[in-house]
């Protein structure tokens, strides 16, 4: 993974008496891969909305509290009243919050006990990089877990269009045809995948490709893109695209791949009722898949086409949208395909032709076309 760079709200004073103690912080926040942003809006009254909006876009906050000024009878110094604006607006945003505390100042009341602080002296700078040092990796490490817990929930990609064609060949044979145009949102994206599963037990059924063909039609200067299959079983292929060096954030990628497989599907009414009989197919109902797209990213537009052999009569066709992995009813999704026209079966000469095209699918929905096969040609 390429290395990650964060943006840190650096809340400190502006005193010329501090410039140093700030630039020597400046330096070793930045030789830690964090970029400190200071951001000068000192306007009596409220604190402006720029600084709101700029604390919210950075990945943590960063505050030097040096000495302003001297409490009344006590040893003790306060730090700007701006810094604990800005400690107080980063904490209700939830952002990560790392204090370095000057000696003298007191900061009760400033942030929560539990919160990240270090003390330092301005006289020994030199002989507190030591602790300064290990108190930025652990902001680092922190940073870096945030983040990559953030991976496994944030999309890494969108694809701007998914279009698919697949044709029955014959009873014994399908072809599947794709293209995909995809962008990276993240920097140092190294690879995304394709899967497909045979959900049902029926003896004798594989998905196996017998023939697996890739080809690259678009990508940036210099990178190498791979297919490697990963598992390639009667059950379940599962293969995935490799990207050296790995992607950045805005570099596209089209790519299209061809699979020649065995027609797991049933070809006839009766056999589908007979595998419903035997209790190994993967419905109930009299019904066979034709499209079935999970869409896992971001999408601007899911195409899917789906040929039948010529004479090869088809009825009960209709499309359907389910949600997450309880696969519960997407009753609105089903509802815009439907009112959009976004699902057609229409028969040229002697050969049905289903045809899907749904703008923004909607993710973690599966997109499914149904049909019932023919009775015994």
């Amino acid at each position: 993974m390429a290395k990650i760079h964060f943006k840190a709200f650096l809340s400190c004073s502006f005193g010329e008496e501090d410039k140093e103690v700030i630039e020597f912080f400046k330096k070793m926040i930045k030789a830690f891969d964090i970029e400190p942003d200071i951001y000068d809006y000192q306007e009596i009254g409220r604190l402006p909305d720029k600084v709101k909006e700029n604390i919210i876009k950075s990945d943590c906050l960063i505050a030097v509290a040096t000495r302003r000024n001297k409490l009344e009878g006590s040893d003790y110094w306060a730090c700007s009243d701006w810094i604990q604006h800005e400690l107080a607006l980063a904490n209700a945003y939830n952002k990560p919050i790392a204090i370095f505390v000057e000696d003298g100042v007191k900061i009760e009341g400033l942030v929560a006990m539990e919160e990240r602080r270090e003390r330092f002296n301005r006289e020994n700078l030199v002989g507190n990089i030591d602790k300064i040092t290990i108190f930025l990796f652990n902001l680092r490490n922190h940073l870096e877990s945030a983040y990559q817990l953030g991976m496994l929930q944030a999309p890494v990609l969108l694809r701007h269009y998914i279009h698919s064609k697949d044709e029955i060949l014959s009873k014994e044979l399908i072809v599947e045809r794709n293209e995909i145009l995809m962008e990276s949102l993240i920097d140092g994206l190294e690879a995304t995948h394709h899967s497909i599963e045979l959900e049902e037990t029926t003896q004798g059924l594989s998905i196996k490709p017998k023939e697996f063909d890739f080809k690259c039609e678009e990508k940036p200067s210099g990178t190498k893109i791979e297919p490697i299959i990963v598992l390639n079983t009667d059950y379940k292929f599962f293969w995935k695209i490799l990207f050296n060096p790995p992607l950045k954030r805005g570099e596209k990628v089209k790519y299209a791949f061809k699979e020649v497989r065995p027609n797991s599907r049933p070809y006839t009414y009766e056999e589908l009722v007979e595998r419903i009989n035997q209790d190994t197919y993967e419905y109930k109902e009299p019904i066979c898949e034709a499209c079935e797209w999970t869409i896992a990213y971001p999408t601007y537009e899911l195409r899917s086409e789906f040929e039948f052999p010529e004479n090869y009569e088809i009825e009960n066709y209709y499309p359907y949208v389910v949600i997450g992995e309880a696969k519960l009813k997407a009753e609105n999704e089903i509802k815009r395909i439907k009112e959009g026209n976004m699902f057609t079966a229409e028969k040229i000469f002697d050969k049905w032709i289903l045809k899907l095209k749904v703008p923004k699918p909607l993710q973690n929905h599966t997109y499914y076309t149904y049909y019932a096969p023919p009775k015994k040609i």
